[in-house]
């Protein structure tokens, strides 16, 4: 008999169709078990009513050093253990081997002629999977070892699966962390611009469907964007490779925000699957003019200010996200910044992540943070003390992932 488990899938429009992925087992008869048991005529009977039902790898041992010797030489997938032996009992055995963390998922069934309830208890505790009585019931025992087998045969099957995935997760995050700016280019741009940029990215799973990135347009300009695609998960993560994939070929429109978002949206509308799409900010700082040009596709609003004056403000939060449909117009936003000015790009978790009161912070909350934190923080690291009270409001971690930029002259 083989066990086959469909682990799972997922269908419909707008999702990524992860398919089924289907488990096989080996047969449940060609398992290893091992028999512990001081009587020779108990040894032979269990071994013959295992195999009268087609179990072929039955190993025995005469009492319970030999058991724990060939546990640890063979690593069975089952224990037929009596609890009555000379020398080391099978409660004794049980502790030994259940000390060891590696047989914590290996079935042992204890064979017992007590039926004293308080002695059955202790036999648990110590360990057991399964009680039989004596005399033994061959019957009961043949459909005990069968079910324990599958039960342990789809755990270790689904544990391996589950490594896998894990496994296959992490490469997939340290693919998308790719993605993002690496420090040296986040250098190159403060060094070339006068500028100090700082940022957090904190994804909610073990994938993103945020990302932001930096590039120079001129001598004198550089744009900024940060894109939150709806959910997260697979499936988010991999509209941010499709939208990075975009991005690397599209050349910036160095006069419009706007003009740049729309071509964004036209090439990206056939690439996201149908009603899931992305929240934009593209922002383009001329530090010669000092002044801030910025577009939205629905994105939140930018905040900005003086850190030497702690003024704030917020920008204008606009526009349809990309993905909903062709040709959407969006809308330029010009603004004058102080030369010890600064900008606050981030995703939405901060404004709508609830505190221990099941309250969001939303924009004035947010914005009365920001204020907080350009009074008391360190000026080299306000984004530092602004996460900090942000993530001090709750003890639960946000379900969305959250990304921040801060830049300031």
């Amino acid at each position: 008999m083989e066990i086959v488990t469909n682990i799972g899938s997922s269908h419909g429009s707008g999702a990524e169709n992860q398919g089924d992925v289907s488990v096989k087992l080996v047969d449940v008869k060609a398992c290893n078990i091992l028999i512990v048991d001081d009587e020779m005529l108990i040894r032979e009977l269990i071994k013959a009513q295992l195999n009268s039902v087609g179990f072929t790898s039955i190993d025995v041992a005469e009492d319970g050093l030999a058991g724990i010797q060939r546990i640890k030489d063979t690593r069975p997938d089952l224990v037929i253990l009596d609890i009555q032996m000379p020398g080391m009992t099978g409660i004794e055995v049980l502790k030994k081997i259940r000390a060891d963390p590696v047989y914590d998922d290996m079935p042992i069934i204890v064979e017992t002629g007590h039926d004293d309830k308080e002695f059955r208890n202790e036999v648990l505790r110590a360990g057991a999977t399964d009680i039989i009585s004596k005399p033994i019931d061959f019957k009961l025992l043949r459909l005990r070892v069968r079910t324990h087998l599958e039960h342990r045969l789809l755990f270790t099957s689904l544990k391996s699966y589950q490594q896998r995935v894990e496994q296959e997760l992490e490469a997939a995050r340290s693919m998308q962390l790719q993605l993002l700016p690496r420090e040296r280019d986040i250098q190159a741009v403060e060094e070339k611009y006068g500028i100090k940029l700082d940022w957090h990215y904190k994804p909610s799973s073990e994938l993103s469907g945020d990302c932001w990135g930096v590039h120079s347009i001129s001598d004198t300009s550089f744009g900024i964007f940060i894109v939150d695609f709806t959910g997260h998960g697979v499936g988010a993560a991999v509209n941010t490779f499709r939208f990075h994939t975009v991005v690397k070929d599209l050349q910036p429109n160095a006069e419009s925000p706007a003009r740049y978002l729309e071509m964004l949206n036209d090439q990206l509308i056939d690439l996201i699957p149908r009603g899931q799409f992305a929240t934009v900010n593209y922002s383009i700082i001329d530090v010669e003019k000092n002044t801030l040009t910025y577009a939205s596709a629905g994105h939140t609003s930018p905040i900005m200010g003086c850190t030497s004056m702690n003024e704030v403000f917020l920008g204008t939060p606009d526009g349809l996200p990309i993905g909903i449909k062709k040709s959407i117009e969006f809308q330029d936003h010009e603004i004058a910044l102080d030369p010890n000015g600064f900008l606050l790009l981030y995703s939405d978790a901060l404004i709508e992540t609830p505190d221990d009161n099941a309250i969001p912070l939303d924009d004035d909350g947010l914005v009365k943070l920001v204020y907080k934190t350009l009074s008391q923080s360190d000026s080299n690291r306000p984004l530092e003390g602004l996460l900090n009270s942000f993530y001090a409001r709750s003890e639960i971690p946000p379900n969305d992932d959250v990304t921040a930029i801060w830049i300031q002259r």
